[in-house]
């Protein structure tokens, strides 16, 4: 499904860390939260945000995302310790990697086989509770 829609603000694009931080400079109250967009056009994209204790969120740089002007189309997954391989999607522990090699290689365009991983069933629970909501 897409919306159709674009970013306003495109020039916000890669800034978003910088950004945070500056804001959560100036409010002692706020704390730097890094994870990612998830936009209906786009899917999932890293990025930091702000949020106040009470958990509201606070995105600076938001309209980058094509779906960032959109308030009830918003939403957040906070970093929790895995991340979804970028070349087969099953949760790998750390912050940046791969699952495998033949993962990484499709994914920069040598092909090295079939990704065939054993993965373990203990990410797939932490991924389950914290990066899918």
């Amino acid at each position: 499904m897409s919306t159709g829609l674009q970013p306003r603000r495109p020039d916000l694009r890669g800034k978003c860390q910088t950004a945070a931080k500056e804001l959560a400079a100036q409010d002692p109250n706020l704390r730097v939260v890094r994870g990612w967009y998830i936009d209906i056009d786009w899917g999932e994209q890293e990025h930091w945000w702000c949020e106040r204790p009470d958990g509201a969120i606070i995105d600076p740089t938001v309209e980058q995302f094509p779906t960032g002007h959109v308030e009830a189309l918003r939403r957040y997954r906070e970093y929790a310790g895995v991340h979804p391989c970028p070349g087969c999607g099953i949760p790998v522990e750390g912050e940046f990697g791969y699952c495998c090699g033949p993962c990484n290689g499709a994914d920069v365009g040598v092909p090295l086989g079939i990704c065939t991983c054993d993965y373990d069933s203990r990410l797939i629970d932490l991924y389950d509770r914290f990066g899918s909501e």
